[in-house]
């Protein structure tokens, strides 16, 4: 009797896990599969963004190399941006266009993991920055596409919730697989401990896409897309630059995420540099930095995602700017290993705020009928900062000091918060109206 009485208990419970809830409608599978994409693309993106410039370091990359390493993707991106737009309004159905480019960048991971067997030393640092450019062209198009259909299928209501949970999922799956690679990157000897976690990399950005390939576009939305007039692919220079100047809370919001990501990457080459180098940091200090920040970002994006809802993105946005400003700062003030982990804190308090509200910010002031050419607008304006910043605070450590490069990091990021709060103000944001 007490058995059947577990065994119901069991079933009962398993069937309340959310994999296994019914999904009646098409919105409630679509937004399944974004979460399940996200999931599956903090596997492979966190060994992305924690590993590839460590991996670089430890073939004996310079800071100057570096500071390429960072810059050159952003300068294919600021490049490719628009050209991306255009490719996007061009195509009606924009979802297998998602799929080409996002294989095509996945296999950047595989080239990663492979670059060992063919470069060693300096040659493999060419190698793996070659590859990061290289993989920002199908990145681009990607993103502005992506970006696009999350704004198709996700109604404005539901974003701040639907892009929180994507958000604490993505930093979960991060926090275990940094968690999991510092370890293994200490165990299996180099190279092949790096090639063996790129390869698993590879793996889970292909799952990604699989969940991605199942995402439905309503008909209805296609057919919108098919009927909008593709003017700006054979409009002059002078009239796109026209159409979207006339657009002015997008303006000041390129303005100042301008200044305040110039903030951002001016310093972002050099914690790798600062961490390894100036403190001896292992790979499993580096992935237990990495957890922590994580951890705290997986708790805190639930809270800012119900901030959003009631105080507006405009507030959670400029709160989060401002909280940002510490990690720079207190990561050059830092001396020590453990002294680093104040700054992974703060990082996962405030980071999520300004990740979840930019990005809800952005789809609120593009008007809807031409998105794709405003976020294309957006990414080169962003990544011209991602391209410049770097080589400056690259160039700025070797000549002088990496810790004064830090300190100006967190500088411009205090600059960029002030731009938010007086261009955009502390209220309500107000939505873009709709462009012919």
């Amino acid at each position: 009797m007490r058995r059947e009485r577990w065994l119901r208990r069991a079933r009962y419970l398993r069937s309340r896990l959310p994999w296994r809830q019914p999904r009646q409608t098409v919105h409630e599978r679509n937004i399944w599969n974004l979460y399940l994409d996200v999931a599956w693309w903090g596997i492979a993106n966190g060994i992305w963004i924690t590993y590839l410039s460590v991996f670089a370091v430890r073939l004996g990359a310079s800071t100057q190399w570096l500071g390429v390493l960072a810059a050159l993707p952003a300068l294919v991106n600021m490049i490719w941006a628009i050209p991306s737009a255009r490719i996007v309004e061009s195509a009606p159905r924009r979802l297998p266009l998602v799929l080409r480019v996002g294989f095509l960048q996945r296999l950047a991971w595989l080239g990663v993991a492979l670059v060992p067997f063919a470069f060693r030393d300096q040659a493999g640092v060419y190698a793996i920055v070659l590859i990061a450019g290289l993989s920002t062209i199908p990145a681009a198009t990607s993103a502005v596409a992506f970006t696009s259909i999350m704004a198709d299928l996700i109604p404005p209501q539901d974003r701040a919730r639907v892009v929180s949970i994507r958000n604490v999922l993505l930093s979960a799956t991060t926090t275990l697989t940094v968690l999991a690679c510092g370890p293994i990157l200490d165990a299996i000897p180099f190279p092949v401990s790096y090639q063996v976690v790129f390869g698993l990399s590879f793996l889970a950005a292909l799952m990604s896409l699989r969940h991605v390939a199942r995402l439905q576009v309503p008909e209805e939305v296609t057919a919108a897309h098919r009927e909008r007039p593709k003017a700006w692919l054979t409009t002059n220079v002078r009239n796109a630059v026209r159409e979207v100047m006339a657009a002015k809370p997008f303006v000041k919001y390129v303005i100042s995420s301008l200044i305040f990501h110039w903030g951002i990457y001016f310093p972002t080459a050099l914690f790798s540099v600062y961490r390894v180098r100036y403190l001896g940091a292992t790979d499993t200090w580096i992935g237990l930095l990495t957890m922590v920040d994580s951890v705290i970002t997986i708790a805190f994006y639930m809270v800012w995602g119900r901030l959003a809802t009631r105080w507006g993105n405009r507030r959670v946005l400029i709160i989060g700017a401002f909280g940002m400003i510490a990690f720079p700062v207190l990561t050059g003030l830092s001396t020590s290993l453990p002294m680093l982990l104040i700054p992974a804190v703060i990082a996962g308090i405030f980071t999520p705020a300004f990740n979840l509200a930019t990005f809800n910010e952005l789809l609120a002031v593009s008007p809807e009928a031409h998105r794709p050419r405003f976020i294309a607008v957006y990414t080169s304006a962003v990544n011209a900062a991602a391209f410049v910043a770097p080589l400056a605070g690259s160039y700025l450590a070797a000549a002088t000091d990496i810790r004064l490069a830090l300190l100006l990091g967190g500088a411009f990021r205090f600059l960029g918060g002030l731009a938010f709060t007086l261009m955009l103000g502390f209220g309500p944001e107000k939505r873009a109206r709709p462009s012919a």
